[in-house]
C-alpha cells in the first residue's frame, strides 16, 4: 500500500474510532433522539477538525506533512471527548460549540504540534516525550478536559441516555477495528513492525478488559457488557502511545494495570457522584497516563527495566521515564486548568445573559 493509501486508512480508522465512540459513550450524553445525539456528537467533534485544520498552519507552518489530515482526525476524537461534560451538565448547543473550539485552540493545537512536529524538541523543560498513536492529546488531555469540566461542574448533569445491547456490541468491535487500525496506520507505513503493533494492539485491549472485570467482580460482584467494554478501551489506551515499542509481555502489563486502574477510579468516583461522565476521566485520563509512563519503563532497548536509568541525577538531561511522566503531567494538569476555567466563564456568561434577556426593556 503506497504512502498516500496508508494516510487515506488512517483517516478512515480514526473516523471510525469518532463515529464509534459517539455510539458507546450516549450513555454519558443528555437523554435525545439517537440521531440527534449522534449528529451533535460530530458537529462538536467538527469543532477541533476545523480549528486544528485553520490554526495549526499558523502557529506552525511546518505542521503541513502527511500526518496533517490524519491528525484533524484526532482532534475531531479530542474536541468530542472534551465535550461531553459540557453537554451533560447544561451545556446549550451554542455553549458546548464555544467550548470546544476554545478548548481544541488552547490545548489541542499546541499539544499535538509539540507531540507530533519537529517543534516536539521545544517542549517545555526540553521534554520530548515518546508517544506513537498521539495518546498525549487524545486521550491524556481529553480526559483531563472531562475532569476539569467535573470539577467545574456544581449542579447534578441532566437525564442521560440508554444504549441498547446491539448498539453497544456494535459499536464496541466498530471501535476495537477503527482503533487497531490507527496504530497500525500512524507509522504512514505497512511494514515490518505493522504486525508487532497490531499483536500488542490485541493484547492490550484483551488485557485491559481482565483487569476491568476482575476488579469490578471483585470489589462489586458484577460483570457487565459496559464493563467489558470499559476494559476493552481502557486497554486500548493503553498501547496507543507505545505499540510499536513494547514486547507483548509488556503490552499485556499495561493493559491490565490500565483497566484495572481505571475500574478502581471510575466505580469509585460515579458511585460517589452518580455521574457516568468519569467515565472518560478513568479510561482516558488514567489508562492513558499508565501506557505513557508504561513506555518509560517498559519500551524495549530504552525503558527504565532495559536501561537502569531514572534520570534523578539531576544532570539536565532527562532519562525516557522522566519525559514521559513530566509531558504527562504537564499536559493533565495544563488541560484540567483550561476546562476548568472555561466552563467556569462559560456557564457564567451563559447565567448572566439569562438574566439580562429575561429583565423588561
Amino acid at each position: 500500500m503506497d504512502n498516500w493509501g496508508v494516510i487515506a486508512a488512517s483517516i478512515v480508522a480514526i473516523l471510525a474510532v469518532l463515529v464509534a465512540l459517539a455510539v458507546v459513550d450516549a450513555r454519558m450524553l443528555p437523554a435525545a433522539g439517537r440521531t440527534r445525539s449522534l449528529l451533535l456528537s460530530l458537529a462538536f467533534a467538527a469543532t477541533g477538525v476545523v480549528v486544528w485544520l485553520l490554526l495549526a498552519p499558523l502557529v506552525a507552518p511546518g505542521v503541513v506533512g502527511p500526518l496533517f489530515l490524519p491528525i484533524a482526525g484526532l482532534a475531531g476524537v479530542a474536541a468530542y471527548l472534551s465535550t461531553i461534560v459540557v453537554r451533560a451538565t447544561g451545556g446549550t448547543v451554542v455553549t458546548t460549540a464555544v467550548f470546544g473550539i476554545l478548548w481544541s485552540a488552547l490545548v489541542f493545537v499546541p499539544v499535538a504540534v509539540l507531540t507530533f512536529t519537529p517543534f516536539a524538541a521545544t517542549w517545555p523543560v526540553v521534554v520530548s516525550p515518546v508517544d506513537h498513536g498521539g495518546s498525549l492529546v487524545m486521550n491524556v488531555a481529553s480526559g483531563a478536559a472531562a475532569l476539569g469540566a467535573l470539577l467545574a461542574a456544581r449542579k447534578r448533569g441532566t437525564r442521560t441516555a440508554t444504549i441498547g445491547l446491539g448498539a453497544g456490541v456494535i459499536g464496541t468491535a466498530v471501535l476495537c477495528l477503527g482503533w487497531l487500525g490507527w496504530l497500525a496506520s500512524v507509522e504512514l507505513a505497512i511494514d515490518g513492525a505493522t504486525g508487532a503493533i497490531l499483536l500488542n494492539g490485541v493484547i492490550g485491549a484483551l488485557a485491559g478488559a481482565v483487569g476491568w472485570l476482575a476488579v469490578q467482580r471483585l470489589r462489586h460482584q458484577s460483570t457487565s457488557l459496559a464493563a467489558l467494554a470499559a476494559g476493552l478501551v481502557s486497554g486500548l489506551v493503553s498501547v496507543t502511545a507505545g505499540a510499536p515499542l513494547l514486547t507483548p509481555i509488556a503490552a499485556g502489563v499495561a493493559g491490565i494495570l490500565a483497566g484495572a486502574g481505571a475500574c478502581l477510579f471510575t466505580l469509585q468516583r460515579v458511585m460517589a457522584s452518580r455521574r457516568q461522565q468519569w467515565f472518560i476521566v478513568g479510561s482516558h485520563l488514567i489508562a492513558g497516563a499508565i501506557g505513557i509512563v508504561t513506555i518509560g519503563l517498559l519500551a524495549t532497548g530504552m525503558g527504565y527495566f532495559y536501561t537502569g536509568d531514572t534520570g534523578v541525577t539531576f544532570t539536565g538531561v532527562f532519562s525516557l521515564l522522566e519525559r514521559q511522566v513530566i509531558s504527562t503531567v504537564l499536559v493533565a494538569a495544563y488541560s484540567t486548568a483550561v476546562s476548568f476555567v472555561l466552563w467556569c466563564a462559560l456557564k457564567r456568561i451563559s447565567r448572566d445573559r439569562a438574566v439580562t434577556l429575561a429583565v423588561p426593556a
